[in-house]
């Protein structure tokens, strides 16, 4: 990871966990195509490397994670406005093994909601605000904001928000079930590190196998899920795996868990 040049953003690695920090404070932390497709790469090498396990994103600054789409600074016309994997490099990516934390450093809009929800879990500072206020200047939430925040809320409590473009507190998200915990600004990164340790306490096939899981009862219901789940590659590795021998031993042991790279 050290070899890739980043503009937009900064990476910061330490042990499994790898911070990226989304670096264009003076765009509210705003991206544009060419911001999207280098966290693209960014994601790409995490998702490739094995001794990196959990992801933190986060926004430079105090006053913003992201304020969504840059829809000023001009970009190539050569190419999609987004990567494949979406907005951030983040929003498409759809069957990610390992888990990311989005700590939620200020205003996280449009895109930058997307961005967050996209993640696993959300932390988020006292002062953040989040909202799809795409509609207040003529365009739609289409990064997967819209599908997800009817997945997290349901229909009626979704449009309630999608149909006003309203903003809502950090502390009104977390009542939601969107947002984890609620904490003080200067205790935002050390909360998300405090939850990738607990993720780190887990094995990394288990957290792989539980990842895919939760993925294949969407759009398929519990039913077909609990059914087909032993047939998914993550689970029967897990199943197969040197973790599964290695948790119960440590266990009986007295002692910590020594888990295996995923591959």
């Amino acid at each position: 990871m050290t070899d890739l040049a980043t503009e937009f953003c900064t990476v910061a690695i330490d042990g499994h966990v790898m911070t990226v920090t989304l670096n264009r404070p003076e765009r509210r932390n705003a991206l544009h195509s060419d911001a999207s497709y280098e966290l693209g790469a960014v994601f790409d090498r995490f998702d490739a490397d094995p001794d990196l396990w959990i992801a933190i994103v986060t926004g430079a600054g105090d006053k913003a994670f992201c304020a969504g789409a840059d829809i000023v600074t001009e970009t190539s016309r050569e190419r999609p406005p987004v990567p494949e994997s979406g907005f951030a490099g983040l929003v498409w990516r759809f069957s990610r093994r390992k888990p990311v934390i989005a700590a939620v450093n200020g205003m996280a809009m449009g895109g930058g909601f997307e961005t967050a929800l996209a993640a696993d879990i959300i932390v988020a500072a006292e002062t953040a605000t989040f909202g799809l206020t795409e509609p207040r200047i003529g365009l739609a939430a289409l990064g997967g904001g819209i599908q997800r925040v009817v997945e997290e809320l349901g229909p009626k409590r979704a449009h309630a928000l999608l149909l006003t473009g309203r903003k809502i507190t950090a502390q009104e998200a977390q009542a939601m079930g969107l947002v984890a915990e609620v904490v003080p600004g200067d205790q935002l990164l050390a909360t998300a590190r405090r939850w990738a340790d607990e993720i780190l306490e887990c094995s990394p096939a288990s957290i792989a196998a539980t990842k895919a899981v939760v993925q294949s009862v969407d759009g398929h219901g519990l039913r077909h899920s609990m059914k087909d789940m032993f047939h998914l590659p993550e689970v029967r590795s897990l199943l197969t795996g040197p973790d599964a021998r290695e948790g119960p031993r440590a266990f009986a042991e007295k002692r910590k868990p020594q888990w295996d790279n995923p591959q």
